[in-house]
């Protein structure tokens, strides 16, 4: 039985031109750049806010939102106080045409307290014996 190595033909080559070379980088960087900005705005964001997203707390950290839904459960993570808002609703019965006037109570978005976060971190570094200070 006879086999080849698929690699063993010759590789084309690109012609190396400073001309295309420049074209390529012209056209590369503008979308480069942006890019890269916007993983920088995006990592100062979620290094220097006090609260996060659950969505974002999870990504950053590089855990799945079920371990982070235990995680608040057994209070490792802290929720942020977030504002409510009374919401009253009115509403005629289909049946006795009386309407009736219902209050409820809309929470915000849960959101994770990375201000705390960040300091049982510092301070569970400190209490760690390996680390000499």
């Amino acid at each position: 039985m006879h086999t080849e190595n698929a690699n063993s033909g010759n590789a084309f080559e690109l012609p190396q031109s400073p001309e295309l070379i420049a074209n390529l980088a012209a056209a590369l960087m503008p979308a480069l750049s942006a890019a890269v900005n916007t993983a920088v705005e995006k990592a100062l964001a979620l290094n220097t806010s006090a609260t996060m997203s659950k969505e974002d707390f999870a990504a950053a950290n590089g855990i799945s939102k079920s371990v982070l839904e235990k995680w608040i459960a057994n209070g490792v993570v802290l929720l942020a106080p977030t504002p409510t808002s009374t919401v009253k609703r009115t509403v005629e019965c289909k049946k006795t045409g009386q309407t009736r006037t219902d209050v409820m109570e809309k929470h915000g978005n849960a959101l994770i307290n990375v201000a705390a976060w960040r300091e049982k971190n510092l301070q569970h570094a400190m209490n760690c014996r390996y680390i000499k200070r």
